[in-house]
């Protein structure tokens, strides 16, 4: 299955964030910082279909989970970050 529009904004987010760190972890809140607010629901279903298709992992934390890039999502970014650099 194809990762659509959003699930490749997600990853990037998630990606430059984390200063294109692959230990990095954030909530969910924090991940649809910057959506418009009418997109927030889809954004937060998005995450957790990334989580089950093993692009995110997810990490407990005390305030509710923290999700971050798996290797394979952490590669995924960065192509995806090359294209963009290419766009330019």
């Amino acid at each position: 299955m194809e990762l659509t529009e959003l699930d490749k904004v997600v990853i990037v987010t998630i990606y430059v964030r984390g200063n294109r760190s692959k230990k990095a972890h954030f909530p969910v809140d924090f991940i649809c910082k910057g959506f418009p607010s009418h997109q927030r629901g889809e954004v937060k279903r998005r995450v957790k279909k990334l989580r089950k298709r093993g692009y995110l992992s997810i990490k407990p934390h005390p305030s509710g989970m923290s999700y971050g890039l798996t290797d394979e999502g952490w590669r995924i970014a960065q192509e995806l970050e090359k294209d963009i650099r290419k766009m330019k």
